[in-house]
């Protein structure tokens, strides 16, 4: 993988489509220990495209069709992955963060989320990966809006992103 890649939307929202969709399925295969989702305004959106079936290795009991970001952080919960979430105070995400309660439920501490009033960061972070940017994890933000995104895979530099969230965030998580 390199060490860098930009992207830009919307001229590139289909590269942007399909790195969300490989970091997820890359995180169903080798799972990191921990992911950040830090967005602003996150959306249940349709991640990965298992309308053939492309998945059914990685995830057998799916159905073909495409599997929203909800299903596929489940997934990851269920192979032990904890999972935290920073987001803005809006009511754009009450519905999201609907549905981490309902997943909360079965995994408790291994999902944690923590609700800011001013936040504006927007970044995933796993063990080998940081993507960060101007996009929102969203319809808008991935398809339609004019964002940069930039993935970058330095251990160094996901090593630092890795140390700031937990040292900033971890004890403001519920």
């Amino acid at each position: 993988m390199p060490i860098a890649r930009d992207l830009h939307g919307p001229s590139q929202s289909r590269a942007v489509r399909d790195l969300l969709q490989s970091l997820f399925a890359a995180e169903l295969l080798a799972p990191s220990p921990k992911v950040w989702l830090f967005f602003a305004w996150i959306s249940d959106l349709e991640i990965l495209d298992n309308s053939a079936r492309q998945f059914s290795a990685i995830q057998p009991d799916w159905p073909a069709r495409p599997m929203r970001l909800s299903a596929v952080l489940a997934a990851l919960l269920a192979r032990g992955t904890t999972v935290r979430v920073i987001v803005r105070q809006h009511e754009h995400n009450e519905t999201f963060l609907q549905r981490l309660v309902d997943l909360k439920r079965e995994y408790g501490d291994q999902l944690k989320w923590a609700i800011e009033r001013e936040f504006h960061a927007k970044g995933l972070l796993g063990s080998d990966y940081f993507l960060s940017g101007s996009m929102n994890l969203t319809f808008n933000g991935v398809t339609v809006n004019d964002e940069h995104v930039l993935l970058r895979c330095d251990p160094a530099i996901v090593a630092e992103q890795a140390i700031e969230l937990e040292t900033v965030w971890e004890s403001r998580m519920s």
